[in-house]
């Protein structure tokens, strides 16, 4: 499978106040967990909601028809009546079809890529999307968005040719030692150029990508950090692999990227 460049957006903060509607849902569902919902720590985030995000992302770009386009993230949307697969549907070329994979922290958009990419082989995909997205406003503490000061971000990764490469394979594996690990993946591809998202980058340190050459991406970004890298260095003119770690599952997630010279 083909893959163009990412598309990167950072987004401004914008106030936002949550509807009698989102604040009720919110309530409610914090209260199973015997939570209340803190707005002061909702009124400090970001304020993006995924189709806001969406908008702007997709603002100037000339995208195939989509079979399908997948949201990949690690915190929900902010809105709750809003619906943004709805959205994609209904703006995007092709009226793709739209579902989500979450619940796997910076591992989401790994896993939704080797989703299109399964799709693909077997028939079932001529273009695909994946739209990913980093939003920090909630009424309760995430500690990987709060501790790292996330800020709103989206990326999208588009098949196609055009200024093209291709996705290789897409992996995940549990692991216990990530120096270990990471030595593993530069032995077995020697002369690749490793990205790692700052969730794996802030655990190998400084003197570990300094070492091996890694690139480490954005520090204030979560499932967008590792793709925003890659983006960063474009065009892909050798192997590449795209690195992240959940550190709650202890799961390393790869993705490898190769010029289509190498074909």
């Amino acid at each position: 499978m083909w893959l163009r460049r990412p598309a990167v957006r950072a987004f401004a903060d914008r106030v936002t106040v949550p509807s009698t509607v989102e604040s009720r849902f919110m309530t409610d569902y914090l209260a199973e967990f015997g939570v209340r919902p803190d707005w002061d720590l909702h009124a400090r985030g970001g304020g993006n909601s995924f189709i806001q995000m969406s908008t702007e992302l997709l603002a100037g770009l000339d995208l195939p028809p989509l079979d399908a386009a997948v949201l990949a993230y690690h915190l929900p949307d902010l809105k709750v009546v809003e619906v943004a697969g709805c959205f994609l549907t209904e703006h995007c070329d092709g009226s793709p079809t739209v579902f989500s994979v979450a619940g796997q922290g910076v591992g989401a958009p790994f896993t939704a890529l080797r989703i299109l990419r399964s799709m693909q082989v077997a028939g079932e995909l001529r273009d695909g999307a994946v739209f990913v997205f980093d939003q920090s406003t909630i009424p309760y503490r995430d500690p990987d968005t709060h501790d790292n000061d996330v800020r709103d971000s989206a990326v999208l990764l588009c098949t196609g040719t055009v200024d093209g490469a291709v996705l290789d394979f897409v992996s995940e594996k549990p692991v216990i030692d990530l120096a270990d690990a990471l030595t593993v993946v530069l032995q077995r591809n020697p002369g690749a150029r490793v990205v790692a998202g700052h969730l794996l980058a802030s655990r190998l340190g400084d003197e570990f990508l300094t070492r091996h050459g890694i690139v480490a991406g954005p520090s204030r970004q979560l499932c967008t950090s590792a793709w925003a890298a890659v983006a960063e260095n474009w065009p892909v003119d050798s192997v590449v692999v795209v690195a992240d770690y959940d550190p709650h599952a202890g799961r390393l997630f790869q993705a490898g990227l190769r010029p289509g010279a190498l074909l």
